[in-house]
């Protein structure tokens, strides 16, 4: 059993929310941080005060104090470190997607398998506090049988650098934030899904080579239905839910909270609002990790997970593009 992780988190944009989440965890990790941009670099020292700084990956894996690595890269840059960081027998934690293709994905999981690594995709709306009670309480069969599921994923985001390149990104919103969407339909649906309709365009963000916005469609195996919508061209969002889910006996949804309809029960007869932990996603996505290494857990959101949202992103692609339902599973 190790006592303290050596981490080193490599990419100061969205990876410095990891480090900081490390950086509260002193008598679990020793925090490393690695950035091309020395500037980036060195305001992150002064501020998360690291036991070490690496300037690139080759110090990284070379490094005996780093055992795991929280990598928060280009996409086009997930599977390669992922089978880097393999072979020279680091932890990997990649953030979402887990790659562009299947066949990234293939080979990240290979490799990491091969290794005897814990592999994770930091999909941090998996440790969402408000979705995984939403999933406890249709688990207890308080909506019945539920049969329809809904996911929004609404904002505006006037991306740029390496995003706006498919050759970079694997595609546009849908591959990308849209990713969170996909986890949290899937959470809810409770199975696995079995075809994908979609519809995508490009009306706003247009100098992005991919779609800014992306309707899906979903069959799930368990017989269930749901749909998402995902954006970042919306201008003005107005009140919006999260989520929702049918049963044939009640109802539930997050607005601003998370809220329960049930002809089951007596305590939820009206809509009433449900009790969740104010607990931050991730937080408890990168204790997660660390608690998968030191005491030799398979990780929730390992690579296999990350692979079905990819599929179902993928396939979505396909449907856009052909204009007809895509079957799951896909050739990689």
């Amino acid at each position: 059993m190790v006592e303290r992780v050596g981490v080193c988190v490599v990419g100061l944009g969205m990876g410095y929310h990891h480090a900081e989440c490390y950086s509260q965890m002193k008598d679990k990790v020793r925090l490393f941080l690695c950035d091309v941009d020395e500037a980036k670099l060195n305001e992150a020292k002064d501020k998360l005060q690291p036991e070490g700084v690496f300037r690139d990956l080759e110090g990284v894996l070379a490094s005996d104090d780093v055992q795991a690595i929280d990598a928060a890269l280009p996409h086009v840059l997930h599977a390669p470190t992922a089978v880097r960081a393999a072979r020279a027998g680091k932890h990997f934690m990649t953030e979402k997607p887990i790659a562009r293709t299947l066949a990234e994905a293939d080979r990240m999981i290979k490799a990491t398998e091969k290794a005897g690594a814990k592999f994770m995709v930091a999909e941090n709306q998996r440790f969402w506090p408000i979705a995984n009670r939403a999933r406890e309480l249709m688990n207890k069969g308080i909506l019945g049988k539920v049969f329809l599921v809904r996911v929004y994923e609404l904002w505006l985001d006037r991306v740029g650098g390496w995003r706006l390149q498919r050759k970079y990104s694997g595609g546009g919103n849908l591959i990308d934030s849209g990713v969170h969407a996909v986890d949290t339909l899937r959470l809810l649906g409770g199975s696995d899904v079995t075809s994908v309709f979609a519809h995508t365009r490009r009306e706003v963000l247009l100098n992005l080579q991919g779609e800014d916005t992306a309707f899906v469609s979903v069959k799930f195996k368990n017989g269930a239905i749901g749909d998402l919508i995902t954006s970042w061209g919306i201008q003005h969002a107005g009140p919006q839910a999260r989520f929702y889910a049918y049963g044939t006996e009640g109802a539930l949804w997050d607005f601003n909270g998370l809220y329960v309809q049930s002809n089951k029960s007596e305590e939820f007869k009206t809509p009433t609002k449900v009790d969740v932990p104010d607990q931050d996603d991730f937080r408890l996505e990168t204790e997660h990790f660390i608690d998968c290494i030191i005491n030799d857990k398979k990780p929730i959101m390992d690579g296999r997970e990350g692979r079905k949202d990819l599929e179902v992103v993928l396939a979505a692609y396909e449907s856009a593009r052909t204009g007809r339902s895509v079957n799951l599973p896909l050739r990689s």
